[in-house]
């Protein structure tokens, strides 16, 4: 395995343990960590964008990881589909009650 393999390889491994992290989080809807480990996955794809590695993919070790990261971001997904969903419907809940509020201060002043 070559120097950069190397580091492909420790990249991926963390990227793949971030994964499982931000899956665990987004379950339990803990949406400030889940984000901070975005944020910390967003970092490790520059880098594995700059290192640049076409070798390590490709390799049996490098293939079972990404299986096993493929699966995790689709659940991860969904889940978050799911969230961005909810808290939408929750939002326009709220705000609906807005145009009801202005509306009953205009009908309860005296003429």
């Amino acid at each position: 395995m070559e120097n950069s393999d190397a580091k492909a390889e420790v990249l991926w491994k963390k990227f793949y343990m971030v994964t499982t992290e931000m899956y665990r989080f987004i379950k339990k809807n803990d949406t400030d960590m889940f984000l901070s480990l975005l944020d910390q996955r967003l970092e490790l794809q520059k880098q594995l964008e700059q290192l640049n590695n076409i070798t390590y993919h490709k390799t049996e070790a490098g293939r079972a990881l990404i299986r096993q990261i493929n699966p995790l971001n689709v659940r991860i997904r969904a889940l978050a589909q799911s969230w961005l969903i909810s808290h939408r419907n929750l939002n326009n809940k709220v705000h609906s009650y807005d145009a009801m509020t202005y509306a009953g201060n205009f009908f309860n002043k005296k003429m």
